[in-house]
């Protein structure tokens, strides 16, 4: 498992956890750091890959047990964590597990319950990825991750991303597509006690903008719905850091 690590040293530790994606996030490392500068200035920020190989059967909850080990290896504790989408069901799980770690918890276009998600766009991933057809795989993951506008702006990007998958990042992905299909802890979501911030999306085609709202009521979270905005609005949004960096600086006092 790769990870990045940027901003102050001394500073009190912000760990993020990434998507679903066909390829490493390593690659996107400086867009990453200019993304999350503000954040920077005053944490200490760490981002975790996916392994590197995915086993078969591989679920959530083992995705968390990994990152754990990576997160005891560097001897961190007491973090701020946030997750994207898949990375925010990673999240929950890790806060599940143990609970002492996570002073804080920012849940990002994700949910408690991945199999009331879109289950038309989940086929469609999963046959574009059985076919290794990795273009029609990454428009479609553009045009429902993405309002039209930003996706029409950043469609070269966003493909040319997707340019040297391998069959073993193929395979990951649907290891990784599968684990969230699966992924459900609406049942115990309510024994999550740390500070939480949940921010949705009003026009979320993967996981639906109730997802967002079902878990700001069972964590008791602060709650933010960005309306005209899908699920990527993490990268969308222009006020999106500023209002983590918000909630944390609440949770600190």
């Amino acid at each position: 498992m790769d990870y990045l690590r940027f901003g102050r040293e001394e500073g009190e530790k912000f760990v993020i956890l990434p998507g679903l994606s066909l390829v490493s996030v390593m690659g996107a490392a400086q867009g990453i750091k200019s993304a999350y500068a503000l954040l920077a200035e005053n944490y200490d920020v760490y981002l975790f890959d996916h392994v590197k190989e995915e086993p078969r059967g591989y679920e959530i909850s083992g995705m968390a047990e990994d990152t754990l080990k990576a997160i005891h290896q560097l001897g961190l504790n007491k973090i701020h964590l946030m997750g994207v989408s898949m990375g925010g069901m990673v999240a929950q799980t890790i806060a599940l597990k143990e609970p002492a770690l996570v002073s804080s918890l920012i849940l990002c276009s994700t949910t408690m319950n991945a199999k009331q998600g879109n289950t038309a766009v989940f086929e469609e991933w999963k046959r574009l990825a059985e076919e290794g057809n990795v273009p029609a795989l990454m428009d479609s993951f553009g045009e429902n991750v993405y309002t039209p506008s930003f996706y029409q702006q950043y469609r070269e990007i966003i493909l040319a991303s997707g340019q040297g998958a391998t069959a073993l990042d193929l395979k990951n992905f649907l290891i990784s597509l599968n684990a969230i299909r699966h992924f459900d802890v609406s049942c115990r979501a309510k024994e999550i006690r740390c500070p939480a911030l949940v921010l949705g999306a009003g026009e979320d085609r993967v996981l639906g903008k109730e997802a967002a709202r079902e878990m700001a009521e069972a964590l008791g979270a602060e709650m933010y719905i960005y309306e005209g905005y899908g699920h990527g609005v993490y990268d969308e949004a222009p006020d999106y850091r500023e209002r983590i960096d918000r909630f944390l600086r609440l949770v600190r006092q």
